[in-house]
């Protein structure tokens, strides 16, 4: 399992995640750093959130930046990635 830039993750938690860290940070440091996203229509599109159509709908808020422990992907599921468009809005 690796764990890339710009895939969103299901935790077991139930919690969906997208990976805004560079892709091998997962395997050089044990860790990534992610957004929790939160359910679509919750929040507006707007300079301190992203909305996301793909892979999940789901809405990207820059306050809910975490670092998070790589063993938490161990049993979660990829839903994909978001397209590189949605990425640049992101950063």
């Amino acid at each position: 399992m690796t764990v890339k830039r710009g895939d969103v993750w299901s935790l077991p938690d139930a919690r969906h995640v997208l990976v805004v860290s560079l892709s091998g940070l997962d395997e050089a440091y044990e860790a990534v750093l992610g957004l929790v996203l939160h359910p679509a229509g919750r929040y507006p599109d707007t300079a301190m959130s992203v909305v996301i159509d793909n892979p999940v709908p789901a809405t990207a808020l820059a306050v809910n930046l975490q670092p998070l422990r790589a063993v938490c992907f161990a049993d979660a599921t990829r839903r994909g990635a978001v397209d590189p468009a949605t990425m640049a809005r992101v950063d």
